[in-house]
């Protein structure tokens, strides 16, 4: 094992030292072009994350040792009156799962039994990080802390007792092995301010977005952050590249500004300063991008069982694949009544779909937080004459105002010819959102909307974020079924599919996009930027 540890500490610093001096991977608009600070050293490079896979029901969590009682082993808080006698949200200062709550107080991190009105207990911790946290973030089996820099800490095992948590600096591929990442620079700025949260996403099933019932379990990870003006959410998975490349595409084409974000089990919920909220489930998996555990399906599907269970799914055609494209955003009713940029996420069942929602606000005057499930319509509330601690929202609780916060569209048009007179375009592409419309022009101008979907595709090395001059590839399919192209009236663009498209009226491809081109790779079609 020794050796085994020492291998892999080594390829790490190998390769991040490459990445480093040719200069690929963590260019982004908000990282500066300075040299970036070294993660605390003090930190251990190895933990259970890099020794135990977080392979489905097997491993996540380990077995606790000696059950709530491990905590009495820990020191407890030298001044307990300055902690929350509740836990009730999960932010940048405190959180919970459902064995664990924490909470951070200048720079310490303490922990208790959840639900518990004992004692706080101090957290063994780095020597070198403990006084130096300044942001923390919850879920499930996994804490991160971050430093004034805004490098993450990752601490494991949090569903099992005190005695088996244990701290690692590393994050980021190859297999969680790069050697300190940081979160984007105005995440760090703002670290108490819900721009950034952590995801563990170990429940038993999702739903896809044709209501299949899908059973993965994987223990996915992935730390989503606010960037540019709020419209943009990156996110770092600790086996993708270290770099912030990766993009979940927000609300209303990517144009929504969103000012705080909380995410729980890969459902993240984003806010805007009227308090217009959306939701959504997306990560690598439930996107289509990871092909290792996951069987998925651009095609219509005809009935199929769901799987009994992800070995099945992922090899046995007879059952529902994943259908795609994945999940796409949902809006969540206003609430009735004064909100805050507090906002909360998390898990309160065993599927994907079990998530609470809780938003800080006033009811009657009194201050507490409104919540509900996910799915449901309407907004319930607990008081706890508590201080409102995030910032008070000035929206219209009986008016969608999302309106008024929606970034300028990007301009980035595509242009590209077709056999026999046919153009093909989209305007205003982003990239990272999974919908494109399309148009189709006949030389006489009569014109066919149609879809095209895309997911960003799984990548082993860096790359910088956004469209520039090297490729990005993006797997998808065009899809022709909104133009009806079985009608006899569409029987020219019935042609062109039959001709060039291989009669496939959802046709599959892979994208080499570039800010000035988007190449298909079938059926050899170039849209170029105009």
């Amino acid at each position: 094992m020794g050796r085994t540890t020492t291998t892999r500490t080594a390829l790490s610093a190998v390769l991040a030292s490459t990445f480093l001096a040719t200069g690929i991977g963590l260019g982004s608009a908000e990282v500066s072009a300075r040299p970036s600070p070294q993660p605390l050293g003090c930190v251990p490079f190895i933990s259970t994350f890099q020794l135990v896979p977080p392979l489905p029901g097997l491993f996540t969590p380990l077995p606790s040792i000696k059950g709530p009682s491990e905590f009495d082993g820990l020191p407890p808080a030298p001044r307990q009156e300055k902690l929350p006698a509740k836990v009730e949200f999960r932010d940048n200062t405190q959180g919970f799962n459902s064995r664990t709550e924490a909470v951070l107080h200048n720079g310490h991190l303490y922990a208790r039994a959840r639900h518990s009105s004992k004692p706080w207990r101090k957290v063994a911790t780095p020597g070198c990080l403990d006084g130096e946290i300044v942001a923390i973030s919850v879920n499930n089996n996994m804490l991160v802390a971050l430093d004034k820099n805004g490098f993450i800490y990752s601490l494991d095992n949090l569903l099992s007792g005190p005695m088996l948590w244990n701290w690692t600096r590393m994050f980021g591929g190859p297999i969680w092995l790069w050697p300190g990442m940081q979160v984007p620079n105005k995440a760090a700025k703002q670290p108490v301010a819900n721009k950034w949260s952590i995801s563990h996403r170990i429940s038993t099933s999702f739903k896809d977005p044709k209501g299949v019932t899908h059973p993965t379990t994987a223990g996915l990870v992935e730390l989503v952050s606010l960037a540019d003006d709020g419209s943009r959410i990156i996110y770092q998975d600790p086996w993708l590249p270290a770099d912030f490349s990766y993009e979940i595409g927000g609300p209303e084409q990517g144009r929504f500004q969103a000012n705080a974000i909380s995410t729980s089990g890969s459902v993240t919920l984003v806010q805007n300063k009227y308090g217009d909220m959306f939701t959504r489930l997306y990560d690598l998996d439930t996107a289509g991008a990871n092909h290792i555990p996951g069987r998925y399906s651009w095609q219509p599907q005809p009935k199929k069982p769901s799987a009994p269970n992800q070995l099945a799914e992922r090899f046995n055609p007879g059952y529902a694949a994943i259908d795609l494209p994945g999940e796409d955003w949902k809006p969540q009713p206003k609430i009735p009544g004064t909100v805050t940029s507090r906002i909360t996420i998390h898990d309160s069942g065993a599927t994907a779909e079990d998530r609470e929602l809780r938003v800080e606000g006033m009811s009657g005057g009194t201050t507490g937080y409104w919540h509900k499930p996910i799915t449901a319509s309407t907004w319930a509330f607990t008081p706890t004459g508590q201080p409102l601690r995030g910032q008070v929202l000035h929206g219209d609780p009986s008016t969608n105002q999302t309106a008024l916060t929606l970034a300028p569209k990007n301009k980035v048009n595509f242009r590209g010819k077709l056999p026999d007179g046919w153009t093909m375009t989209t305007e205003n592409f982003e990239w990272a959102q999974t919908k494109h419309p399309v148009t189709l022009t006949l030389p006489t101008g009569r014109t066919f909307n149609v879809e095209l979907y895309t997911t960003d595709g799984l990548r082993l090395l860096p790359r910088g974020p956004g469209l520039d001059n090297n490729p990005r590839t993006l797997e998808g399919a065009i899809d022709f079924r909104s133009a009806a192209p079985w009608r006899p009236e569409n029987a020219e663009l019935n042609r062109l599919i039959r001709k060039q498209f291989n009669g496939a009226h959802v046709y599959e491809t892979n994208i080499q996009a570039t800010k000035n081109s988007l190449a298909f790779d079938r059926p050899g079609v170039v849209l170029v930027r105009k």
